[in-house]
């Protein structure tokens, strides 16, 4: 799809606002279709861990030149190097949308994790991915790192969507405060789909989506899944990327901005965490 201007900027602020926005058929054949063969090829002789059972799986590929930076190169059960990674952070399509949306600064990570769920899989909890909460870099009214992902099929309620609690990257909600860290071995070790984690949310937005679809999303952001009560797999690509260095804002930024962001001790070193602190308000 290509983004008229108009549509760029809405969709820009509603990733600032919401914490995420969707653009609708970016992804075309053959890539989507070579994706397909590719994951299937890849479940076919992989048996997903009983910890990732809520996740439906936690598969890494890296690009070659990503994979040769490694200290440690030999292919493990979850990882491999494919080029498919430069072939999907490189679609033309997926660069265009990008650069209409500014998101400055913005470098990939070079891998892509591949989250599968099995037909009548569980659902997924809800979480955020973010793992700096002790910086300021969390306090940024903009994104600093983000995730930019296709589902390979279409999605809907009853095949496992994806879900969303808009804003709660910027906004502390009570049920920040019942969620384990999100893939740690607490959250995965829950086996009660009572427990606050997969709760109902008045405030939440199941994400219909088409194969192809655009899905970009702040890292703060809560989000889960749906169950898939279907009798097909749905499985999801996605590659994290850093955005806006900080502590720079975007050159585009009007709004206001806060102390934490723009006064922060640069030589200071911050403890890495996966559990929001002081900067969520």
């Amino acid at each position: 799809m290509r983004l008229s201007p108009t549509d760029a900027r809405r969709k820009r602020d509603q990733l600032m606002t919401d914490g995420y926005t969707v653009v609708p058929v970016v992804f075309g054949e053959p890539l989507l279709r070579d994706l397909r063969t590719w994951t299937h090829t890849i479940f076919e002789r992989q048996t997903v861990d009983p910890r990732f059972r809520y996740q439906g799986s936690d598969f890494h590929a890296y690009s070659p030149a990503r994979w040769a930076q490694r200290e440690s190169r030999t292919a493990e059960d979850r990882s491999i190097a494919d080029p498919i990674v430069d072939r999907f952070l490189g679609d033309p399509a997926l660069r265009a949308v990008r650069d209409a949306l500014q998101l400055e600064g913005l470098k990939a990570l070079e891998s892509l994790i591949i989250l599968s769920k099995p037909a009548h899989g569980p659902p997924l909890y809800w979480h955020q991915d973010f793992m700096d909460w002790n910086s300021p870099a969390a306090a940024t009214p903009w994104p600093t790192r983000i995730s930019l992902s296709t589902y390979l099929t279409d999605t809907s309620v009853e095949n496992g969507c994806l879900r969303v609690i808009p804003g709660t990257h910027r906004r502390r909600i009570d049920l920040h405060d019942h969620l384990p860290d999100a893939h740690e071995a607490e959250i995965q070790a829950i086996d009660d789909l009572n427990h606050p984690a997969f709760m109902d949310h008045p405030d939440a937005v199941d994400v219909e989506l088409r194969a192809g679809d655009l899905v970009v999303a702040d890292a703060r952001l809560l989000h889960a899944a749906r169950p898939n009560t279907s009798d097909a797999q749905r499985t999801l690509v996605l590659a994290w990327h850093d955005v806006f260095p900080f502590p720079d804002p975007p050159s585009w930024w009007t709004g206001p901005i806060p102390e934490a962001v723009r006064t922060p001790d640069t030589t200071a070193v911050y403890e890495g965490s996966r559990t929001p602190g002081a900067h969520l308000r």
